[in-house]
């Protein structure tokens, strides 16, 4: 028979492919008939003929043989002496041939040979196992549940310092590195030693290195210090155009021609291969605003430039706000931030309080912590008596700038006290910058107030004006509640009792 039916195979090759583990195989005898007879019968086929029998034994022959010259192949290809049941698997599955079960070991097979009726049977010794014996063992540990966990390997090709990121430690080789310290800043090549003590400082580990850093620094002259930072310089592939892109567009938003100024800005808004650059613009912004905190043209560049990146649709700017939080910030409720109190520094605070208040209405739902932090920074230099005027009115435009509902919950309650402070202030004189900062300060919270109310206003509030007006009582009320500088003002504008009355309720 040519066919390999699985029936024909399914007993015999237990036993057979058993001894095919042997340095010498086992070949069945031709004239084997009586097993053949026996399997069939077990089978329910009865009557075998012997010629049909000693068929099938030629049969099976010959495909183990094939099967044995195929494992032999795997372990030679393996570079192997002995043959393995994962050769006779393999084999089986290159043939097509369904491989065997429960056989798979990591060490060989020991066979036991027996006799029976003058033909050798090889076969392997099964352990006898106590019943008594497995129920007295203790039980084996319960399999941890599989979990997954994600992090970032990467954000914006900068890879963050957490402890499932490789470390960095062995790739500090062949870079150059900024050593800055009180002898000065110059570059030193990691070949000429250097030691890391942790907290970002880096020891030099030679005198030499030492007398190196000390001849090449620029700044100062502090004998025998050899504690110094150094700062690994990250190697980033910028193209050629990129970098002409940069400081064409750095120098353009710093001119003094209008057009260019524009042309810059409207670059950074539509550009979509800013990817590369945006760190580095970030780092400008940054750098800039530290540098000319007191220079408007500068600061002003400077939130026009956030601003323009911000509007940028090909963007991923959320990686970097905490670096252009702090440069809006300090925009907004600086000390001074011009030269002369006399010059317009109220229109840059204006424009940072309305970009921050976009970044926080934009980025707010994704970062949940964002909009609390920068309103309680806020609160505190408006409740800061000992901050200038010119730090709380950043404040106060920064808080209304955030919606009615932060004016109400947190502006609202501290108006009475410091329209005492503004009135004090008012009265004293003889100081004309005083005076129109605390203006300005009244101001800004009046319009506040009134973006409460119209928020509060009623569909068909302004046919109900003059119809009932405001009694003493309701007057008396307010009055309590926002203090007589700002009630003054607010009754000057309000005719409704209905209107101040949901004011009062509000506040």
């Amino acid at each position: 028979m040519s066919a390999f039916s699985k029936d024909t195979v399914k007993v015999p090759s237990f036993s057979v492919l058993r001894g095919m583990l042997l340095p010498n195989p086992i070949s069945l005898p031709t004239s084997s008939i009586t097993p053949f007879q026996t399997i069939a019968e077990s089978l329910g086929i009865g009557n075998l003929k012997e010629d049909v029998a000693a068929a099938l034994a030629q049969d099976v022959e010959y495909r183990i043989h094939e099967i044995v010259q195929e494992a032999l192949k795997f372990m030679r290809h393996s570079k192997r002496s002995k043959l393995t049941v994962d050769d006779i698997s393999n084999a089986l599955r290159v043939r097509n041939v369904e491989p065997l079960y429960g056989f798979s070991s990591g060490e060989p097979y020991r066979f036991k040979r027996a006799v029976s009726n003058m033909h050798e049977l090889y076969y392997v010794e099964d352990e006898e196992i106590d019943f008594d014996t497995i129920l007295s063992k203790p039980l084996p540990k319960v399999p941890l549940d599989v979990t997954f966990t994600a992090h970032w390997l990467a954000i914006e090709g900068v890879q963050p310092a957490i402890p499932q990121n490789p470390t960095p430690s062995g790739t500090h080789y062949g870079l150059c590195y900024i050593v800055v310290g009180s002898v000065g800043r110059c570059y030193v090549s990691a070949e000429d030693g250097i030691q890391s003590l942790g907290g970002g400082k880096i020891y030099a580990k030679t005198d030499l290195l030492s007398k190196r850093i000390k001849t090449s620094a620029t700044n100062g002259t502090a004998a025998g210090d050899t504690n110094v930072d150094v700062k690994p310089l990250v190697k980033h592939v910028l193209s050629k155009e990129l970098q002409m892109y940069f400081e064409r567009i750095t120098e353009a938003v710093l001119s003094e021609e209008e057009r260019l100024r524009s042309q810059a800005f409207e670059s950074l808004r539509q550009d979509p291969g800013l990817h590369q650059l945006l760190p580095y613009f970030v780092q400008f912004v940054s750098e800039k605003v530290t540098q000319s905190i007191k220079n408007l043209v500068v600061l002003n560049a400077m939130l026009s430039m956030i601003q323009s990146l911000l509007a940028n649709p090909h963007l991923f700017v959320e990686p970097y706000l905490h670096q252009l939080m702090p440069a809006i910030l300090s925009c907004l409720v600086g000390r001074r931030i011009c030269e002369n109190p006399q010059e317009d520094h109220w229109l840059v605070r204006d424009f940072a309080a309305r970009l921050m208040a976009q970044i926080c209405q934009r980025y707010g739902k994704a970062y949940h912590t964002l909009q609390p932090r920068i309103t309680k920074t806020l609160l505190r230099a408006f409740l800061d008596p000992a901050k200038p005027l010119t730090t709380h009115y950043g404040a106060i435009i920064g808080l209304s700038e955030l919606g009615p509902e932060v004016v109400r919950v947190l502006v609202v309650p501290n108006v009475k006290a410091y329209g005492i402070l503004l009135q004090r202030e008012m009265a004293q004189g003889g100081n004309a910058v005083r005076i129109k900062e605390a203006g300005k300060c009244h101001d800004a919270l009046l319009n506040a107030l009134r973006k409460l109310i119209e928020k509060e206003k009623m569909p068909g509030g302004d046919e109900m004006e003059g119809l009932d007006d405001v009694d003493e009582a309701t007057a008396d009320a307010l009055r309590d509640r926002l203090g007589d500088l700002f009630a003054r003002q607010i009754l000057g504008e309000l005719h409704s009792r209905r209107v101040v009355l949901v004011l009062i309720d509000t506040c």
